[in-house]
Parts: C-alpha cells; sequence; structure tokens
C-alpha cells in the first residue's frame, strides 16, 4: 500500500467529508518532493514570503519575509536560500529552527499569477561565511554566474 502524504488527521476527514478521491488527485497532481522549473522561476520573482516554524514543543509562529524579487534563492530542486534581514530582534523563527528543523514557507502572488505556492522541509541556519565557503552554495550565489 503507497503511503501519501498529509496528516492521519487530514485522512480521517478526507473519507469522513467524502472528498478523498479529490485530495488524492490533488496529492497526485499538484505534490512534489522537488522544486520544479517552474516553482524555481515563481520564487525567482517573488518579493515575500510567509515563514512557518514550531519550538520543540509544537508551539506554532509564522512570519513575513520580504525584499526585492530573487532575495529567495533556489540553487537547486532541493535547496532554497534567504538573507535572513534584520526585524525586531525577536529572532523567534531562528529559534524555532534551533530547536525543530521543521519549516514551511508560502509564496503568494496576489497579482500577477494569483496563486500561491507551498514549500515544506527542514531548515538550517548558516552565516553568510559558512554560505559561501561551501563549494556547492557558493558558485549558485556569485552574481556573475547565471
Amino acid at each position: 500500500m503507497m503511503t501519501m502524504p498529509g496528516s492521519r488527521g487530514e485522512h480521517d476527514l478526507q473519507e469522513r467529508y467524502g472528498n478523498r478521491k479529490r485530495a488524492d488527485g490533488f496529492y497526485k497532481n499538484q505534490m512534489l518532493n522537488y522544486l520544479n522549473p517552474q516553482m524555481r522561476t515563481f520564487i525567482a520573482r517573488q518579493e515575500m514570503f510567509f515563514l512557518s516554524t514550531a519550538d520543540g514543543h509544537g508551539e506554532c509562529d509564522v512570519s513575513f519575509r520580504a525584499g526585492e524579487a530573487g532575495f529567495v534563492h533556489a540553487l537547486d530542486e532541493k535547496i532554497l536560500v534567504y538573507p535572513e534581514y534584520r526585524g525586531n530582534g525577536v529572532t523567534a523563527s531562528l529559534g524555532n529552527i534551533t530547536e525543530n528543523p521543521h519549516a514551511a514557507l508560502l509564496f503568494v502572488d496576489f497579482v500577477r499569477d494569483k496563486i500561491g505556492l507551498h514549500v515544506n522541509g527542514a531548515a538550517r541556519i548558516l552565516s553568510n561565511d559558512e554560505l559561501l565557503a561551501s563549494p556547492d552554495f557558493s558558485a549558485a550565489l556569485r552574481p556573475d554566474i547565471t
């Protein structure tokens, strides 16, 4: 039996409300475990996203991130990087990531495409020096390389 994405709770509710077939179509046709070229292009155009994290106890937080288009960079099909700009000093998201690496990013285009893209995965905090010292990352981030 194939394991479907999603939680036991959502699967139970899909059965209860009779939308399992529709949900299965979504899982099959709209969920990927990588960022395809269209997703990477969409992300590169975005000037904002919402970052969802939870601490080690499961207490959730969602924060707004913004920058110039392209401030979120897809290094490949599995890795996104973005700068952590100076905020309110609370560092709730980063603190949560140190306790629990699970994170979700929601990119929403309210004007052009009028769609959203959910990206879920594990987060890691890297300093600029660590990022630029990595051969895998530094080549992708150099401005003279397209």
